[in-house]
């Protein structure tokens, strides 16, 4: 992967960025069009109904006024995916391929539930969604990444019978290469672990102190987990940690690297209330994609540990 200059690929995407800036005001003043429309609509509609009704008291008025004020917010917030529509399609993409130009962009599509069932990280959800569908290729190592929301459906009791709610299993950013080279064992590398051994994996002792101080590695073959985690390898982790601190777990398994790296930013979005000249908008989102491939880079460094025999 070759060096991406922020700076050069801002001033390169700024004739896009100020036609976009167009129109997102064009969509935020017809948003706001619709929902001082649509909000009135409701506060005199109601009001009517106060009166025939004979409803006397404030506080039928304000549920009235905060559900108009909701009305509103709710209108102009549904520009957004416009804008994010066309943010993704004329900027993302751009900035993606300049990462890797063969790779593809699908924003509607992102990795499918059974693979994130099968990668061994995580229980089966209840309710899974995945967007942002980054695939591509980086010399012989192919990869896939998106943004995926897990659920699991719990229940509990309380004095008014059973509740249902739900509670996140992983929210986050999934990044899976394929090596074409099957791992003899299981390596899983986490930050700050409370994990549970699985059967046969055991701790693995690092020599970088600083790397130690951060992640734990459990591996079912130690001689394995030192070929693969290099010491230019736990520096190039650091540097990805360092960018989240909230968690990330990389996993090497059959032929595949996975990381997981929980988020509760949604990556690659526009905002209708916010200026897209600004291309700091983007820069946290490409810091995580470069960290991500510089891994692959790294691996692919090691070719004579990974070629088949």
């Amino acid at each position: 992967m070759g060096y991406v200059d922020f700076d050069s690929l801002a001033q390169k995407l700024t004739p896009t960025l100020q036609v976009l800036e167009g129109k997102r005001k064009e969509l935020l003043k017809k948003g706001c069009s619709e929902g001082a429309r649509y909000a009135a609509l409701f506060l005199i509609v109601g009001v009517i109904i106060l009166i025939i009704l004979k409803l006397e008291g404030i506080f039928a008025l304000i549920v009235i006024a905060v559900i108009s004020v909701i009305i509103f917010f709710t209108c102009v917030n549904n520009k957004s995916k416009i804008v994010s529509s066309f943010y993704k399609e004329e900027v993302v993409n751009e900035v993606i391929h300049a990462f890797c130009p063969d790779a593809a962009f699908t924003p509607d599509s992102g990795i499918d539930e059974s693979v994130f069932e099968n990668c061994g990280l995580f229980i089966s959800p209840d309710r899974y969604h995945a967007e942002d569908l980054i695939e591509g290729c980086l010399g012989k190592t192919s990869f896939v990444c998106s943004e995926v929301h897990a659920e699991e459906r719990r229940t509990r009791s309380t004095k008014n019978g059973v509740q249902h709610y739900w509670v996140d299993i992983f929210k986050g950013f999934l990044f899976i290469a394929d090596f074409h080279k099957d791992f003899q064992g299981e390596t899983t590398i986490l930050r700050n672990s409370l994990f549970k051994l699985k059967m046969g994996a055991s701790r693995v002792k690092m020599e970088n102190p600083e790397f130690e101080k951060v992640f734990d590695v459990f591996s079912t073959d130690q001689i394995e987990a030192r070929y693969l985690i290099t010491p230019s390898m736990m520096e190039r982790m650091l540097k990805l940690d360092n960018n989240f601190k909230k968690g990330i777990t990389i996993s090497f398994r059959n032929s595949t690297i996975l990381v997981a790296i929980p988020d509760s930013k949604n990556r690659f979005e526009a905002d209708v209330w916010s200026s897209l000249n600004d291309m700091n908008l983007l820069k946290s989102d490409f810091a995580v994609l470069q960290s991500l491939l510089a891994i692959v880079d790294e691996l692919n460094l090691n070719t004579r540990i990974w070629s088949k025999e």
